[in-house]
């Protein structure tokens, strides 16, 4: 929560549940009452009512009233704006809702110096190898569609099961592993970390999970929220955090990339005829 920091030490497992609850769901508060903040956290009625006071609030009315000024300038609290102002049905606004939650808590978890670690050994790669089953195969393409401009050389790791080994061996210490590990590290993605001790090459974790459970080593770490393990997993909080990737190192090689601007500019200039687009 962003309210004044709370000693998890000092509360019951009752209020602890309802301290994760709150510290995962703060845009929700704004539009639920406390029977509802109950049955979302799992506890009774009277537990909600009660714990207000253990945080240093009258009720939940001034918890939201600290909780509206705290967001008053932040992008959910314009978010929020903007779903109120729109019409939509119950589901899309719990959708929309939802996002906005996830994209908080992505903030609230991220790490500036990670992040620009992460842009680094990136940019500083001979080639960005990415291993992203499932969904967060259509993340690796945007990654690739987008890194192509800068130079990037990026390749999917598309082998699984023992067929990956034979990919490891082109995989060298100028190089840098990204590694997709949402709701859990895959074996595949766990054999990418342990061979890295032996390879040399630098390991990118995108995960949703707070703490990483593997025991093995990586370099750099980021977090995007896709809610919680028995609901919709969205993906629009990790797009957010990839972009702003891409976004980071265009930045960072920012003349080499507007030269490559102007020579795409001119290629698609010379062959608008044969390539229309």
């Amino acid at each position: 929560m962003s309210r004044s920091p709370i000693n998890h030490s000092l509360l019951s497992p009752t209020q602890l549940k309802i301290a994760q609850w709150l510290q995962h769901n703060e845009s929700a508060v704004m539009l639920l009452t406390e029977k509802e903040i109950a049955q979302e956290s799992g506890v009774s009625i009277a537990s909600v009512s009660r714990f207000w006071m253990l945080i240093g609030f009258k009720n939940l009315k001034d918890y939201k009233r600290k909780l509206r000024e705290d967001l008053e300038i932040t992008p959910a609290k314009k978010m929020m704006n903007t779903i109120g102002d729109l019409e939509h049905t119950k589901l899309q606004i719990h959708h929309l809702n939802k996002s906005v939650q996830l994209l908080q808590v992505t903030l609230n978890h991220f790490n500036q110096a990670q992040f620009e670690h992460a842009a680094a050994l990136i940019q500083e790669a001979k080639k960005l190898y990415i291993y992203a089953p499932g969904p967060s195969i259509g993340l690796a393409e945007l990654l690739n569609y987008r890194l192509a401009r800068f130079g990037v050389a990026v390749i999917i790791l598309r082998k699984w099961g023992s067929e990956l080994i034979e990919d490891l061996i082109h995989i060298d210490s100028k190089c840098t592993v990204l590694i997709f590990a949402f709701s859990r590290i895959l074996k595949e993605g766990d054999v990418l970390l342990d061979y890295a001790q032996t390879a040399g090459y630098k390991t990118i974790v995108v995960t949703d999970q707070p703490v990483l459970r593997t025991h093995r080593a990586f370099d750099a770490l980021l977090f995007a929220s896709r809610g919680e393990r028995d609901e919709f997993h969205s993906m629009i909080a990790a797009t957010y955090l990839i972009e702003n990737l891409i976004l980071a190192l265009g930045e960072r090689q920012k003349e080499a990339d507007l030269a490559r601007l102007h020579q795409l500019s001119a290629l698609r200039k010379k062959y608008k005829e044969d390539l229309p687009r």
